[in-house]
């Protein structure tokens, strides 16, 4: 697959894909013999994650850090799991943060309805 038919399936623009190519989050996908990029099933897995995990707010870095370190081969996976986890907890501490402001707006709501 193409970069405008991976676009089109997750529906993420063409943009926002080559800019993940400069950023080297792509450092396995395969290019024909035009230059074009080449987009594998497990290509379009990998795009999923990295939009998911922006969606979160991983930086770049981390998910360029990941790449590299999975192309490096499976004596890397300690590694990548560490970074998994260090994210995992960031987002949990978000959530909690979150079920914090919500259970705050819910008080208020309460407060509102009672004036």
């Amino acid at each position: 697959m193409n970069v405008k038919e991976i676009s089109e399936m997750l529906q993420i623009s063409t943009h926002t894909i080559r800019y993940y190519d400069k950023e080297g989050l792509f450092p396995f996908i395969d290019r024909d013999e035009h230059g074009y990029r080449n987009f594998s099933e497990e290509d379009v897995y990998w795009v999923e994650f990295i939009r998911c995990m922006r969606s979160t707010h991983m930086p770049i870095t981390e998910l360029r850090k990941i790449a590299e370190l999975f192309e490096e081969g499976r004596s890397t996976k300690e590694e990548r799991r560490q970074i998994f986890e260090n994210h995992r907890a960031n987002l949990l501490q978000q959530k909690e943060l979150i079920d914090i402001a919500l259970r705050k707006l819910n008080e208020k709501f309460k407060i509102l309805d009672n004036e």
